[in-house]
């Protein structure tokens, strides 16, 4: 463990650690020593006052953060720009450097947000040791918080542009910036010396030096610093005169564990962000430091903006290369995190408003919706209405302390091949403000929930798979019935409960998983054989189905006017390929849509809606009960389908701006469901339709028929029917395998 601290701790008398005002150091001739920011700082966080803070000013704040054991205080830059107060001389604090300063700058805080802003990893200490004197002179420290000799500041400096991660060059080295990204990956906080004591081996000298928070290696004295005075008052010139001191012996300090001061630090990864991510690009990561109380306030799939200092370190202190390569790393000085449903930049103006407002006010605005998803298919009406319903979502609840009801609506496409399902998914994915795209085939279990890693000094640290970083976004999962049976359990919790529990390696958390999930899955055959057994046309279980809201299966049927027209669309596709095929509603502005709605509108049940879900629930119920030989027997209602059918009638609300859902946005969603799932579970997907009896004796009626005539031949039904209810087959069997190979394409049915 000492090794370890070892590598940690360093002094460099470049970047000043040392903390007390009396230093009056000058970095540059335009920014004020330490001694100077020491006054302005005392004087601003006493008359500083924002509307933003409850409190009425920065000291407040700052007593009623300490006072809940928060010793932290938020301090933006841009509010020290905003502060243009002129004070008066009599107003001026006495100190007299304050006093020249305020002479000639009547507005100190532009000096102060600019030394700030240019040199914080310089400053911040002093500003920190001002803030903790102000708590200790005011006597708000417990006898508990005696120990601590610091206040951290979470700097956050939100007027200037934030850097993506492609964009921090050389040029960014050293330099305070604002960097947007995903958190991919957190160590578990770790142990680092922020004040280190040495004591020479041989004369038992101790001696104390500050370290700085970010990483670099440690430089301890090369001789004992007594005996090198000694050496000095007595007029030694030479330092390895073995007649004084400690003999001249190099490196004789010993770090003393008990008697050091040490702080949490703790290493992330951060990833771009997938929408950010140029088509062909792999997405490109950042290490982060945090420290103190910043430790464990950010988690894989928390989409943030990262405020800190770009810097450097060389991990080898001897170097085998002259080429001077160091790796990079954020050193974190404070962090503000995207809106937690929508995880993307929210700023609508009155305009923006003002125009989105008028859009919903719009009375086909669910047509235009709906021309809008994936304009360049053709048909596929239900299958875009699903899509804008989960692009919209429905509306997430919290029943007391621990109990939600999710609100993200989840979609699966089980078709033949060729049908776009794949397009869909790329619409979807290019459409949602947050969305993470994925393949079945090539996606793990740990790739699609969480894993824990371990790096190369054997620290363990948790990183996020595509359902924690598509969090308040959705999931895009292609070829999902090529995944193994143990990756689809795994994401069992993270599609109903939509979080995620992990416990490895000693890390026991639970991270968030609020996403919708679209996947598109093919039969096992390839096709849909309509004479197949239902259990041999998928392997999913009906415990991922049931999570579903909407299933649609896709066929690919042999019809000559829809095979026309879809040849006609798809020809005048090719003719026009350099024109782009707008929906009513443009991409960019249908996000900004569904960013607004996401963000502005949870409707609620109206009474009316209330009643008529109700009475489709009974009534479809007594059904069941009633004939248990009807179609509603293979077709079970259950609670998860009635909350399958709140949340869509919730998100055709949300799509009118409307608080709450109607009457007519419940029979929408009952009629989406029964053109979806229900329409589905009629053609034997979900839930039995034959014994295993009456499927061998249609297989075995299939047989008979095509044998009975071929290629080129004809016969009549009555005949055909007559002559091989001879050879004993059950006429019901043989209705039903004609209309499967009618439907399969193998037989033509003409009416003359």
């Amino acid at each position: 463990m000492l090794g370890i601290q070892e590598g940690q701790a360093f002094f460099n008398a470049a970047r000043n650690p040392n903390n007390r005002p009396e230093n009056n150091i000058r970095i540059e001739d335009n920014l004020p020593s330490l001694n100077e920011v020491y006054n302005y700082f005392q004087d601003f966080l006493s008359r500083y006052s924002s509307n933003t803070l409850k409190e009425g000013n920065l000291k407040r704040a700052l007593f009623e953060n300490v006072k809940n054991n928060n010793f932290t205080l938020d301090l933006k830059l841009d509010d020290i720009y905003k502060q243009q107060t002129v004070f008066e001389n009599n107003e001026i604090s006495a100190t007299p450097i304050s006093e020249r300063k305020m002479k000639k700058h009547e507005n100190y805080s532009a000096i102060l947000a600019r030394a700030l802003s240019e040199r914080p990893l310089t400053y911040l200490p002093t500003v920190e040791r001002v803030c903790y004197e102000v708590c200790e002179t005011a006597n708000i420290l417990n006898e508990e918080d005696e120990h601590l000799n610091y206040i951290q500041i979470n700097l956050l400096n939100t007027f200037i542009r934030p850097t993506p991660i492609r964009g921090l060059l050389a040029a960014t080295q050293e330099r305070f910036v604002v960097v947007p990204g995903i958190i991919v990956q957190a160590s578990k906080p770790q142990h680092k010396m922020r004040k280190i004591t040495l004591q020479c081996r041989y004369c038992d000298h101790k001696m104390s030096i500050d370290v700085p928070l970010w990483k670099d290696k440690p430089q301890l004295p090369p001789y004992c610093r007594y005996s090198s005075t000694m050496k000095s008052s007595m007029g030694v010139s030479n330092p390895m005169d073995n007649q004084l001191g400690c003999n001249g012996v190099l490196e004789p300090y010993v770090i003393l564990p008990n008697e050091c001061t040490f702080v949490d630090i703790q290493s992330l990864k951060m990833q771009e962000l997938p929408e950010a991510v140029p088509t062909g690009d792999m997405p490109r990561h950042l290490q982060l430091n945090a420290t103190r109380y910043l430790c464990e306030k950010m988690i894989p799939g928390d989409r943030v903006f990262v405020h800190g200092v770009l810097t450097s370190y060389n991990p080898n202190p001897k170097p085998t290369r002259a080429d001077g390569t160091n790796f990079s790393y954020l050193h974190v000085l404070g962090f503000q995190k995207y809106d937690d449903m929508t995880g993307n930049d929210l700023n609508f103006d009155v305009e923006e408003r003002n125009e989105l407002t008028l859009l919903a006010a719009e009375h086909d605005i669910h047509e235009k919706i709906f021309k809008s998803v994936a304009p360049e298919l053709y048909g596929m009406d239900e299958v875009k209405k699903a899509c804008a319903c989960l692009l919209f979502g429905g509306t997430r609840k919290r029943i007391g302390e621990e109990t939600k009801i999710r609100g993200d609506i989840n979609m699966l496409m089980l078709g033949d091949p060729s049908v776009a399902k794949s397009q869909i998914l790329k619409f979807v994915n290019r459409c949602a403000p947050v969305s993470v795209y994925t393949s079945g085939k090539g996606s793990s279990a740990a790739g699609l929930t969480a894993a824990v890693m371990r790096d190369s000094q054997g620290v363990f640290s948790l990183e996020g798979g595509a359902m924690v970083l598509a969090d308040g976004g959705v999931v895009c999962i292609d070829e999902f019935d090529k995944m193994r049976d143990d990756d689809v359990v795994a994401i069992h919790e993270a599609m109903e409960q939509q979080t995620i529990s992990i416990s490895k390696a000693g890390i026991t958390t639970m991270l968030n998983t609020r996403c919708s999930v679209i996947a598109a899955a093919n039969p096992s055959f390839g096709s849909y054989d309509d004479s197949q057994d239902t259990t041999d046309q998928h392997d999913f279980k009906t415990t991922i189905l049931s999570r579903f809201d909407i299933i649609f299966l896709l066929r690919n049927k042999q019809d000559i006017e829809k095979d026309t027209l879809l040849c006609n669309h798809i020809v005048a596709l090719h003719a026009s390929k350099h024109k782009s095929q707008e929906g009513e509603i443009p991409l960019s502005k249908l996000t900004r849509y569904i960013q607004y709605a996401k963000k502005e509108i949870a409707p609620l049940l109206s009474k009316e809606a209330r009643d008529s879900l109700r009475n489709f629930y009974v009534q479809t119920r007594a059904e069941y009960r009633g004939d248990r030989r009807s179609v509603t027997k293979k077709i079970p209602i259950t609670l998860r389908q009635l909350e399958s059918l709140i949340r869509l009638a919730e998100s055709f609300a949300k799509m009118e701006l409307s608080q709450f859902a109607t009457e007519k946005h419940v029979q929408m969603s009952i009629d989406l469901f029964s053109a979806s799932t229900a329409e589905t579970a009629k053609q034997c997907l979900i839930f039995e339709t034959m014994s295993p009896l009456e499927q061998k004796a249609v297989k075995q009626a299939e047989d008979a028929i095509l044998g009975r005539l071929g290629r080129g031949q004809r016969a009549s039904r009555v005949n055909l029917f007559r002559e091989l209810q001879l050879r004993g087959f059950d006429r019901s069997a043989l209705s039903k395998a004609l209309a499967i190979l009618i439907k399969k394409g193998e037989l033509q049915e003409r009416g003359d």
